[in-house]
């Protein structure tokens, strides 16, 4: 092999590694309708997982009124005295009960409006 040829190899193999490191993050921007798809109703969207980081960090959640949150988000998937939750990930193994699950849960003021969210992760 001439020098020429070792050098362009090796860059070569230097942008596979790289072109495989950066692929492997597959983050989407948020799109209200790939959100709410569902093809099977017990699982979440599979782009929830993928959206979740440019939901959280480029779009205004805290401050919309409980109203408005629906209206960008659907209905949650529960609802408890001050919480919505949205289902993010599910995954039940090989079992009947989930082994792991992530969710995107909001707390909203008496007066309906969110005052904070987070990602809950939960792992068997």
């Amino acid at each position: 092999m001439t020098k020429f040829t070792e050098i362009s190899f090796d860059v070569l193999c230097v942008i596979v590694v790289v072109f495989f490191l950066t692929s492997c993050t597959q983050d989407i921007s948020f799109e209200k309708t790939k959100w709410a798809e569902k093809a099977d109703p017990i699982y979440p969207s599979a782009y929830r997982s993928q959206m979740l980081k440019d939901l959280t960090t480029n779009h205004k959640l805290i401050g919309l009124s409980y109203s408005q949150l629906i209206g960008y988000l659907g209905y949650p998937d529960s609802k408890e005295a001050n919480t919505v939750v949205y289902r993010i990930a599910i995954d039940y193994g090989s079992d009947i009960d989930p082994v792991y699950s992530k969710n995107l849960e909001f707390s909203y003021s008496k007066d309906s409006i969110i005052t904070s969210f987070k990602i809950l992760e939960w792992k068997k």
